[in-house]
């Protein structure tokens, strides 16, 4: 009895507790297994009339673990379209902020990030990500906890390339983030709650509901924090 509608070039966070359904609403988005009953429609068409290929042509996704292949660093990005051009690849590597790291290196763009990409660190991991959802343009931008595993700072600086991706293109979004910060400016916010949509608003909006779950969730966090 889920039922969510996502205006074209929205930019939408996805929250709520570990287990409600946030994860298998992406899943089923990307195909990755069918809907039991009802339908999952974008741009007027029924994603079970489409291929999965045809699907996912049109989304990014730049996930908590990215997945780096034992070769060069232009192969990784290049990864996202088919005949990139080292022009293209290197333009999304400037927009992701991670071109002049590159030209650091010893063999620049030539240069092997090892298995699952060992060689890097996390933040240029997440960069390389990046750098492969500019590359494929898709109009759909899937954000699956892509900056929870690194630390605050590094979180900061990941999240203006992201923005910066953002303003270049006037992509779709859906955002899962348990650091509720990373989507504190998105247009709306999606609370979930037992794989049902308990709330729905901007983040001020949700702010104000006093015995709010995303009120609940922000506090929680927030008095969790130590400042000195």
């Amino acid at each position: 009895n889920l039922n969510l509608s996502i205006k074209p070039g929205e930019k939408v966070g996805l929250v709520g507790h570990s287990g409600v359904g946030k994860s298998t609403l992406i899943s089923l988005l990307l195909k990755n297994f069918k809907v039991d009953s009802g339908e999952i429609i974008i741009d007027g068409q029924c994603i079970d009339d489409a291929t999965s290929d045809s699907v996912r042509s049109q989304i990014s996704l730049i996930p908590q673990d990215v997945m780096l292949f034992h070769r060069s660093i232009t192969e990784n990005i290049g990864y996202a379209k088919e005949n990139a051009t080292q022009l293209e690849i290197e333009e999304a590597a400037k927009l992701a902020d991670i071109h002049e790291f590159i030209l650091g290196l010893p063999a620049g763009y030539n240069t092997l990030v090892g298995e699952r990409g060992v060689k890097l660190s996390g933040g240029e991991r997440q960069r390389i990500a990046i750098a492969r959802a500019v590359l494929k343009n898709a109009p759909i931008l899937i954000l699956d906890e892509a900056t929870s595993s690194l630390d605050s700072l590094t979180e900061i600086e990941i999240q203006k390339s992201i923005n910066s991706m953002f303003k270049a293109s006037n992509v779709t979004v859906i955002a899962i983030a348990h650091r509720l910060s990373t989507i504190k400016h998105m247009d709306r916010i999606i609370v979930m709650d037992g794989g049902r949509i308990v709330e729905d608003g901007s983040f001020f909006a949700l702010m104000k509901r006093k015995d709010g779950k995303f009120k609940a969730l922000w506090d929680h966090q927030v008095d969790g924090m130590i400042v000195f």
